[in-house]
């Protein structure tokens, strides 16, 4: 098996780097180490203030957000991370957000707008199925966002971290 079996950037020498959003310890931990052998780095944050905070210090190239968090609750984290900041006029975050369901109507009922989010997966989640939406979206999302640095490379270049 080789270390990166899902990777399809044209790049192949990056890995993007996801956050899962999730209070679900046995949805997290499955997210995190599928998308691990998948060739991604992969961070976990349990809550959605957490989440907000955690983008104030660095950036990801794609969110996986469980529609069911608890707290803040995915529907008010999706609203604010577009939020306009008033200092530089650009939302808080405008990468690709991945939203997963049990079932399609929980999103509605999460009071989500599809339009939102760039995709919303179902369960039942197959990794390898995932990891090649991830890719196709980061992709996607790469090619109109050509002058901004992979999360990783901008993480070295702040000399406050």
């Amino acid at each position: 098996m080789a270390d990166q079996p899902y990777t399809r950037s044209s790049d192949a020498s990056r890995r993007p780097h996801v956050l899962i959003v999730s209070d679900d310890t046995g949805l997290s931990s499955f997210l995190n180490d599928g998308l691990v052998m998948a060739g991604c780095w992969a961070s976990v944050v349990a809550s959605g203030l957490q989440v907000l905070e955690v983008f104030r210090l660095r950036t990801f190239e794609l969110a996986v957000i469980d529609v069911a968090l608890g707290g803040l609750g995915a529907s008010e984290l999706i609203r604010r991370l577009g939020i306009v900041d008033d200092t530089t006029g650009l939302p808080r975050s405008d990468i690709p957000l991945l939203v997963i369901a049990e079932r399609d109507d929980e999103v509605a009922a999460a009071g989500i707008d599809p339009a939102s989010v760039d995709s919303v997966v179902l369960a039942p989640i197959e990794i390898e199925d995932l990891a090649l939406r991830i890719y196709a979206t980061v992709r996607r999302w790469r090619l109109s966002h050509p002058e901004r640095p992979w999360s990783d490379d901008a993480a070295q270049a702040r000399p406050d971290i």
